[in-house]
């Protein structure tokens, strides 16, 4: 009965995350600064593939956004694969979630 609960909890939380207009994009965080210079400051950006099959950069913001140390994308051509869930406004996106892809 303890996992029906936590099963039936799980695919709550998952619909509401649907519905709140958030969506989930993978790719690699790079630096905004050090390897795509995009900024003046350092700062994650996730660099994914767009609808149209061509390279896009979101640039993160929120408390989520910290969740990988900056060390490790902040040398030149470094990058973490990752999976972030958000709200993609332009070309800002607010993480609400990021998990990092260990399996590549």
């Amino acid at each position: 009965m303890k996992y029906i609960k936590m099963t039936a909890l799980a695919l709550g939380l998952s619909a509401t995350v649907a519905f709140a207009g958030e969506t989930t994009l993978e790719g690699k965080l790079q630096c905004q600064k050090c390897t795509l210079k995009k900024a003046k400051k350092c700062g994650p950006a996730l660099v994914y593939k767009g609808k149209d099959g061509k390279e896009a950069i979101a640039f993160l913001t929120g408390d989520g956004a910290k969740s990988v140390k900056h060390g490790r994308i902040c040398k030149p051509n470094s990058s973490v694969d990752v999976k972030v869930t958000g709200k993609l406004d332009g070309d800002k996106l607010t993480v609400a979630k990021l998990t990092e892809n260990k399996d590549k």
